[in-house]
């Protein structure tokens, strides 16, 4: 029987999965080559495993924010993961905040950008078509100090809705096979979509350009915001893919006008489509103009309600003006022009009537003739339905852009499919901000730490990511699967949930005398089955055989996610 003071454990769950998935990557390695150690100081950790732990943290799934990484790793096996000699009281305060300065000294951006084009090359995972947006995160506090080299924190546009706050922008750029960012900047808060966008793409174009093996051509897929006429003729060399503002003069006419104007392209039982070619500002483009079915029938729902409530306000507004009197007909006319003008899918028919009495107080005397005192209106409120059929035509539309102009090339459905895939970086930006990882929270006091931590946030999106992609392609080519959150067998789980069926998994550590031991608990077969996908670092940290190449599950009957944990 050992004491309490031999005898401790350690929490391993999936952090043993990320930490393999950092050394595949060679996250440590790539930024130890760029930012060196400062040995005078006497310094333990390298700026690679200092990173390497803030991604953990950022991934720990704990709901530990990463100011708090030192007592993080309080009970996780350090060594194991980080594959040196450290322990949790090496990563303090002290020690990343000097990992943020050196990375925002060398350069967020050019740091992030030289590793995920590594990585991606080294990887086989780096594509020609780029999905570029942005978002913000709030910061509370003044932050009154000046930048000149991190993100100015102010007030601008809101996508948190909070614009009480200051706020810092985080622009991603996305791609690839495994979807991983390729390309991260940290902006100030007052950025506009509409300048970074072609600024970003800008200096991706030449950053591409230094690059030894790069795609011939890039390839971006981007929002509305990027779709400035008179300034894409500067983009040369670059495909782009964006949606036209419904703003846009020839694109409204586009969207608004009858059916009978096209021939419409059936794409499948939701996407039709029509193709126009035109020249905007000396720029040659196609535009694809789209109607969904499923979002037409979304807003036709949306359209009539308000449709309703107008049509229940403006019966109100006649009512009152009914029950008004008016001392002439102009003045009449006058009080219902407003209202006339308004009026867009609705008609008023009236009449202005002349109120008729005695002009003399009290009774009138046999014979008086009644005059005329005052006028009303009576008016009857009817749908205007030509205005309406019109209306409702033009549902579930939007207009889509591309200079790619050679249709064997990129035809209509995939100029389609491509900007739908814009939906993965909007994904990355909720990975961001989910709550269970409490990657957005700020508790730094200079901008440039803020931009180098903005980096470190990405880092942990691009070992998810590519976490994720690994696993689900090694289950694809070896035809095996995994359970669901129901317990039901499939093929392509997310990350996030695999590391919640590993949370259970944890390490004794036994000292006896001089001897150590080492016992992974609660370990099994399904998380067998799982680490074998991540390759031998995996193997090596969960204490499994080098040479395990699959794990079967004699069982077939999966009812339950407890029916997996049998074996």
């Amino acid at each position: 029987m050992y004491s309490t003071e031999t005898v401790s454990s350690q929490r391993l769950g999936a952090l043993g999965l990320i930490a393999a998935t950092i050394q595949k990557l060679g996250l440590i390695e790539k930024i130890d080559a760029r930012l060196e150690l400062n040995d005078d100081s006497g310094a333990i950790v390298s700026h690679g495993r200092r990173s390497a732990a803030m991604i953990l943290n950022g991934l720990g799934f704990m709901n530990s924010r990463l100011y708090m990484t030192q007592n993080f790793f309080e009970d996780k096996p350090v060594q194991e993961m980080l594959d040196a000699k450290v322990d949790a009281s090496h990563l303090n305060d002290d020690c990343l905040g000097r990992c943020l300065d050196a990375i925002a000294n060398y350069g967020v951006t050019k740091l992030y950008s030289e590793i995920a084009f590594e990585v991606a090359n080294e990887q086989n995972i780096l594509g020609k078509r780029m999905h570029l947006d942005t978002t913000s995160f709030v910061l509370y506090g003044d932050y009154d100090v000046p930048s000149d080299d991190g993100p100015t924190p102010a007030r601008g546009f809101s996508k948190a809705n909070r614009p009480d706050l200051k706020q810092v922008m985080l622009s991603l750029t996305q791609g690839g096979a495994a979807n991983i960012p390729l390309w991260m900047e940290a902006l100030d808060g007052n950025s506009s979509d509409k300048v970074t966008f072609q600024k970003t793409v800008r200096r991706i174009q030449q950053f591409n350009k230094e690059l030894a093996s790069a795609p011939d051509t890039l390839h971006f897929v981007v929002d509305a915001a990027f779709y400035t006429p008179e300034k894409l003729a500067s983009l040369e060399s670059v495909f782009w893919i964006t949606r036209v503002p419904a703003q846009h003069k020839a694109a409204r006419q586009l969207l608004k006008s009858s059916n009978a104007h096209f021939s419409w392209q059936r794409i499948d039982d939701n996407y039709s489509f029509v193709e126009v070619a035109t020249n905007q500002h000396g720029i040659q483009q196609r535009w694809v103009l789209i109607k969904s079915r499923h979002a037409a029938m979304r807003e036709l729902k949306t359209f009539q309600r308000r449709l309703d409530k107008k049509a229940e306000a403006l019966k109100k507004e006649l009512w009152h003006l009914g029950n008004q009197e008016f001392a002439c007909e102009s003045d009449a006319k006058k009080a219902l022009t407003p209202l006339l003008k308004s009026l867009k899918y609705h008609r008023v028919d009236y009449q202005i009537e002349p109120i008729m009495g005695h002009s003399q107080k009290g009774r009138p005397k046999p014979g008086a003739q009644k005059t005329i005192k005052s006028y009303q209106i009576q008016a009857n409120l009817s749908s205007c339905l030509p205005s309406i059929r019109a209306a409702k035509e033009s549902l579930g539309r939007f207009l889509l852009a591309t200079n790619r102009l050679d249709e064997a090339t990129l035809s209509a459905p995939e100029v389609l499919t491509q900007y739908k895939e814009q939906s993965s970086v909007e994904s990355g930006f909720k990975f961001i901000k989910d709550n269970a990882f409490e990657l957005d929270t700020f508790y730094l006091k200079t901008p440039r730490r803020i931009g180098a931590l903005m980096m470190v946030m990405t880092l942990c999106l691009m070992v998810y990511n590519f976490a994720q992609y690994s696993m689900r392609k090694c289950l694809e080519e070896s035809d095996d699967v995994l359970p669901n959150q129901a317990g039901k067998p499939v093929k392509n789980p997310t990350f996030k949930w695999i590391a919640e069926l590993m949370d259970m998994i944890a390490v004794v550590c036994i000292q006896q005398g001089d001897t150590s031991h080492r016992i992974i608990t609660n370990l099994k077969k399904v998380h067998q089955r799982i680490i074998v996908y991540f390759g031998p670092d995996a193997l090596k940290i969960y204490g499994l055989p080098l040479d395990l190449k699959t794990v079967k599950i004699s069982h077939q009957d999966f009812k339950n996610i407890n029916h997996w944990y049998r074996e």
